[in-house]
């Protein structure tokens, strides 16, 4: 009879620890599914903040040379407007001798060229073309290098914007093509950039110290709390 007793009891042991195992390894199954789950996910986050991070730096690009970029292709196509006006004028005329339309060809051509080593002469701009409205170079002479040899000459790829010459009336006179500086056009707004981000970088290792120094004083000042709890616990006991 004890014997049977004994065989019961561990047989009840046994099955008892058989099931604290059994819950244990599910909790460390779940566990570890979890620990899985969230570094998979952190990983994933990773990869989508350097890909928002490459497509936000393209847009802020976008956004701070576009605006100028077409502003001074527009300004500098209303400046060679009048130019090219004469220039269409003078070869619409039918009156005038062929020496004398070529003359004022010649000199509307070299007002072009005088405006244009004018316009190149700004800080931000590399080169300016200046094409008549069937694409034949006009202005400035002699003929500037090509996109590809600005890209290769230059540390920044440069800004191309092209701007339409045009009338009154909308009819195509010719283009002007500009090269911008891109590094002298982002030095303004680079150096702001990098100010905001030295403040924000403060600013997290200040609320990081903040954190870690409000976080010691909770757990020093801990054991008091509960003294206090428990002195006023036991007081209403009484």
């Amino acid at each position: 009879m004890t014997l049977w007793k004994c065989e019961l009891v561990d047989g009840l042991s046994k099955a008892t620890s058989q099931s604290n195992n059994d819950s244990h390894s599910l909790y460390t199954v779940l566990k570890r599914l979890f620990h899985t789950i969230v570094v998979s996910t952190v990983f994933a986050l990773i990869v989508v903040l350097l890909l928002l991070f490459q497509q936000y730096q393209n847009d802020w690009l976008t956004v701070q040379t576009r605006f100028s970029g077409e502003s001074i292709a527009r300004q500098y196509a209303k400046l060679l407007q009048p130019a090219f006006i004469a220039d269409a004028l003078t070869n619409q005329e039918t009156e005038i001798d062929a020496e004398a339309t070529l003359s004022n060809t010649l000199s509307q051509r070299e007002y072009i060229e005088s405006v244009a080593s004018i316009l190149v002469n700004e800080p931000h701009i590399l080169a300016l073309s200046v094409f008549d409205k069937d694409g034949r170079y006009i202005a400035p002479l002699p003929q500037i290098d090509s996109v590809v040899s600005l890209s290769q000459s230059q540390s920044v790829t440069p800004l191309t914007y092209v701007g339409v010459i045009s009338d009154e009336d909308d009819n195509l006179l010719g283009y002007v093509n500009i090269h911008m500086n891109t590094q002298a056009v982002l030095e303004s707004p680079l150096t702001l950039r990098y100010q905001l981000a030295l403040i924000a970088s403060i600013l997290i290792f200040l609320a990081l110290m903040l954190g870690i120094y409000l976080t010691r004083a909770f757990y020093k000042s801990r054991p008091w709390f509960i003294q206090v709890i428990e002195s006023k616990r036991n007081k209403e006991k009484r």
